[in-house]
């Protein structure tokens, strides 16, 4: 009786939708399970992350696809670098980090994923244990999809995080047991030949006149002294200037005229790259406005002349070879200089030939090559300085990279369906030429 009254019970109107579901309802096997796992593959490292999150719940197959290291690096060719930015406000503390994916499309501007990290889904929860108050953390470099992060406190003591944001898994490093003065470098790697994370620390010795440099490679749980660095390192990581297994950077030093340094996390060794030939001694001089970054497989510097409503981009064709080096690009038809020294980092060469750029740390721009002019994007719309450095998102645990370490989770996996990719999409361009009224009045300020 009880069987036939519940069929009773069912009226026209939910009888009609329950027909309607049932047309949508697959009648025969999945036809995408039957084609070739190499074609599956090359569909989904062709999406954006919040679509290959979802996809990563469609069936177990496609989770293992998506969650192994081969189809991370196997995505680093189809999408451009994605832009991590975090802002540095002069009168506030700012703990979340913006990401944007950028999606080209034919005939169109290119399209903007965003997406918000912050300690309530995806990042470590830092505290200032004296304040007893959540505290500020730099944003260092990342590498593969895992980022490397630091705490607040004295440059000796600060705290070290890896961390993937996509999953909302960290590790902590322990401090470093070497009496030094202050940390100079920091910069997270990986070797191929051994499959390891390695993060390379640098820092003055008691004595002041040598800079020490130790590795810690992830699972280990222990720092370990690898020799003397290059005294002269650079205080950041540039955007994106890995290559060949390497990390670059212009160093900071005055009196040094070779000036690119690059550190090999398969071979644990410092090395020198020489700058092109032509370089005068005043472009030695005026080293921040020199840009290090790769394109194409290749290394490139950008240097601003005496006006720098214009700039060159070198790129060493032979890597290592000085005579290598070709001017490939002459960027100009910028702003009008608002400060003294106007700085333009490249971030990301789309295929249409057009360049997104860093201005000043305070605004990502457009330059189209064709019509030698800029234009206004949303891709950083924070109202203050930022630190831009390259991300590609991957869905490689940390459980498996960092065996041996404490993992820690900051969400929990039945939550993060919900607390994953806070952000939006849409278009790139702010439909603005030149500078807004609101960015010349910014500068202005920060001057």
């Amino acid at each position: 009786m009880g069987p036939r009254k519940r069929v009773a019970d069912i009226s026209p109107i939910n009888r009609e939708e329950r027909e309607e579901e049932d047309e949508w309802q697959p009648q025969g096997p999945c036809r995408f399970q039957q084609l070739p796992q190499a074609l599956v593959m090359d569909i989904l490292s062709r999406l954006l992350v919040k679509t290959l999150f979802h996809c990563r719940c469609v069936c177990k197959s496609w989770l293992l696809i998506i969650s192994d290291s081969h189809f991370a690096h196997m995505r680093l060719s189809k999408l451009p670098i994605g832009i991590l930015i975090k802002t540095r406000p002069e009168k506030r503390k700012s703990r979340v980090i913006d990401f944007t994916q950028i999606e080209e499309c034919e005939g169109s501007p290119f399209r903007l994923e965003k997406m918000r990290f912050s300690p309530k889904n995806s990042l470590p929860t830092m505290s200032d244990q004296k304040k007893k108050t959540m505290s500020d953390f730099g944003l260092i470099n990342s590498c593969n999809g895992l980022l490397l992060l630091s705490g607040t406190g004295p440059k000796r003591d600060k705290p070290l995080y890896v961390c993937n944001p996509i999953l909302g898994e960290y590790i902590t490093l322990p401090p470093t047991k070497e009496t030094r003065l202050c940390s100079s470098f920091f910069g997270l790697g990986f070797s191929v030949a051994t499959n390891e994370y390695k993060v390379l620390q640098t820092s003055s010795s008691a004595g002041g006149d040598e800079v020490e440099a130790e590795i810690y490679t992830i699972g280990t749980g222990a720092w370990r002294s690898i020799g003397k660095a290059p005294k002269d390192s650079a205080q950041d990581a540039p955007f994106n200037a890995v290559l060949h297994g390497a990390l670059h950077w212009v160093s900071c030093g005055w009196k040094n005229f070779v000036f690119i340094h690059s550190f090999n996390f398969e071979t644990e060794k410092f090395h020198t790259l020489p700058p092109p030939g032509y370089f005068r001694p005043i472009e030695k001089q005026f080293k921040e406005l020199l840009k290090l970054g790769v394109v194409d497989g290749c290394l490139f510097l950008c240097v601003c002349g005496d006006d720098t409503s214009q700039f060159d981009m070198w790129v060493m064709k032979d890597y290592g070879v000085q005579e290598s080096w070709t001017k490939t690009i002459v960027v100009e038809g910028l702003y009008l200089p608002e400060l003294d020294n106007d700085v333009y980092e490249p971030l990301v060469f789309l295929r249409n030939g057009e360049i997104l750029l860093c201005y000043n740390d305070w605004i990502v721009v457009c330059y189209n090559q064709g019509t030698k002019s800029l234009r206004e994007t949303r891709v950083a719309q924070t109202g203050s300085h930022f630190r831009a450095i390259g991300y590609n998102p991957s869905f490689v645990s940390l459980q498996e990279v960092a065996k041996g370490e404490k993992v820690r989770r900051v969400r929990d996996k039945k939550k993060s369906k919900n607390s994953f990719g806070e952000g939006s999409s849409g278009c790139a361009s702010s439909g603005i030429p030149g500078k807004s009224k609101k960015l010349k009045s910014g500068l202005r300020g920060s001057s």
